[in-house]
């Protein structure tokens, strides 16, 4: 059986980020066409045959199935919305699918907070991210800036 893991976020202020401060790598894998499926059915991606059948994906000239880009991406903006914590707001997210990930490949997702300021009473930071196979291949780069708020400057909670 699928086994779903949920961890709640820390709570974290803009003051508690430092730039160069590097998210823990996080591992995804080994892939699995499974996880591709799922990820599909969830957000209803079914079209692009390549990714779920393997002659499909051969019969295009693809070495075998690829997991979707935007399913990689979704690993990565998650890993690093749980890194930044339980009050960040992502502002932007893009990424890059430069690399194929196939059945049976490692994930490493890596992020590095490369800045951060004082904007209008909001925290802000730029992180830059990345995908890294189990090869050394960045197979997906991407970048976020998040709003984090200023200690002392949280609105109050909500009942």
């Amino acid at each position: 059986m699928f086994k779903v893991e949920t961890r709640q976020p820390p709570e974290r202020f803009f003051e508690d980020l430092a730039e160069g401060e590097a998210m823990p790598v996080v591992t995804k894998g080994p892939m699995l066409v499974g996880h591709q499926v799922r990820w599909a059915g969830a957000c209803d991606n079914y079209h692009q045959e390549f990714h779920h059948d393997e002659h499909v994906a051969k019969a295009q000239g693809l070495p075998g199935i690829l997991l979707s880009g935007p399913f990689m991406a979704c690993y990565m903006l998650t890993e690093v919305t749980q890194w930044l914590g339980s009050r960040v707001r992502m502002v932007s997210f893009w990424d890059r699918n430069s690399g194929s990930t196939m059945p049976r490949d490692l994930a490493h997702i890596h992020a590095t907070i490369k800045r951060k300021w004082v904007e209008d009473g909001k925290g802000y930071v730029e992180v830059d991210c990345h995908i890294v196979n189990q090869d050394g291949r960045i197979t997906t780069p991407g970048g976020a800036v998040a709003e984090l708020p200023l200690r002392g400057m949280e609105p109050p909670p909500t009942r």
